[in-house]
């Protein structure tokens, strides 16, 4: 017995972006608020859209820092109040999204930014049009967002119905100026989604599917995308991976990988997707051995079984020169006990199919 519902309106295809005043206009939003990532400040595409919208652009936000703060929302939120807004128009990756779906719940709700981390009823939000220009987070179609709290050192997930964006333009054009750094990171994330996903307490025959199908993208497209730019056939698959991988963890929330990923993130500073990807290969095999279900995935995705699976995750990040040991991330090996102690608070661990011992999780973490 499974429940599946995913209420995002999806417009995915390339050249799709210059559709974004059709979109408005079928709303009828007229006071709208732009929250763009500096990159594409720079590119041009948030001068695209504000030019598509014309007056209906109230105000435009950016310096959104790469895991979106308490401070970026509250910024975002200033500009919904000034301006009354209707909407707000998120472009950019996982950090300007997750920033405006976390700032449309504060402002319809009225939340204080002090009390927004200790917050989870998110039952009403400002509609969101959600518009990716990496291949990873997957914001565009998930009812979740990461907000961190610098002071604190926290990075907390977000979840509820209203973070659900109402719209997502998913344009793989707006990919192909995406550095090589940046489609590592955001596209080891695509894999470790859809991987969490597999390994998750709550998946179902539909959200396999779709994690299955998207893992298969990723590995077939990620290093394509990675040493060749501008190759669109790899970034259009990649940006179908990643949705499809969002699609299906918002159903099961993410799980074992994610949460050993925060403390690495809010500690230590490791970019998100290299951090999940940190211990993923582990958690997968982990996973596999208490669920022998996720050898049948491996085969599904390609590879022999779940050992194999791992090996290949590894190989491409060897390829993409992301961390594979805890010297690659200036991490002190003393610190491992902590790390575990760490990775078994957020509530992804208690979602994993395998439910490891403090002593466990040390000893995965001391093999890298």
């Amino acid at each position: 017995m499974f429940n599946f519902h995913h209420p995002v309106e999806i417009k995915f295809g390339e050249g799709i972006i210059s559709q974004i005043n059709e979109v408005a206009e079928a709303k009828d939003y007229s006071r709208i608020i732009v929250v763009s990532s500096n990159s594409q400040m720079k590119n041009g595409t948030t001068e695209f859209i504000n030019t598509q919208l014309g007056e209906r652009v109230k105000a435009t936000v950016s310096d959104i820092e790469p895991n979106p703060t308490l401070q970026n929302v509250g910024t975002i939120v200033d500009a919904m109040n000034q301006h009354n807004a209707h909407a707000v128009v998120a472009v950019g990756g996982g950090s300007a999204m997750d920033a405006s779906k976390a700032a449309a719940a504060a402002y319809m709700q009225g939340i204080a930014m002090e009390d927004l981390l200790e917050h989870d009823d998110f039952t009403r939000a400002l509609p969101v049009i959600a518009i990716p220009t990496t291949s990873g987070s997957a914001s565009e179609v998930t009812a979740a967002s990461i907000i961190s709290d610098k002071e604190k050192e926290l990075k907390v997930p977000l979840i509820g119905p209203a973070l659900y964006p109402q719209t997502a333009v998913v344009d793989p054009e707006l990919t192909l100026t995406c550095p090589p750094g940046v489609t590592a990171v955001s596209g080891i994330d695509i894999l470790c989604h859809a991987l969490d996903c597999l390994g998750s307490v709550k998946h179902n025959p539909v959200s396999d599917a779709l994690a299955i199908r998207a893992s298969k993208l990723a590995f077939e497209n990620l290093l394509a995308a990675y040493t060749e730019p501008s190759n669109r056939e790899a970034r259009n698959n990649l940006s179908l991976a990643s949705m499809l991988a969002g699609m299906a963890f918002s159903q099961t929330g993410t799980s074992g990988s994610h949460a050993t990923s925060y403390y690495l993130t809010s500690h230590y500073g490791v970019p998100h997707g290299e951090a999940c990807a940190f211990t993923m290969d582990a958690w997968f095999v982990i996973n596999a051995e208490a669920n022998p279900e996720l050898q049948q995935h491996a085969r599904d995705i390609g590879f022999d079984d779940a050992e194999a699976l791992s090996e290949a995750f590894n190989a491409l990040k060897r390829e993409m020169g992301l961390a594979m040991t805890f010297e690659d991330l200036g991490i002190s090996r003393e610190d491992i006990p902590q790390i575990a102690e760490e990775s078994m608070q957020p509530a992804n661990m208690k979602n994993n199919i395998a439910q490891l011992s403090k002593d466990e999780i040390i000893g995965m973490l001391e093999k890298k």
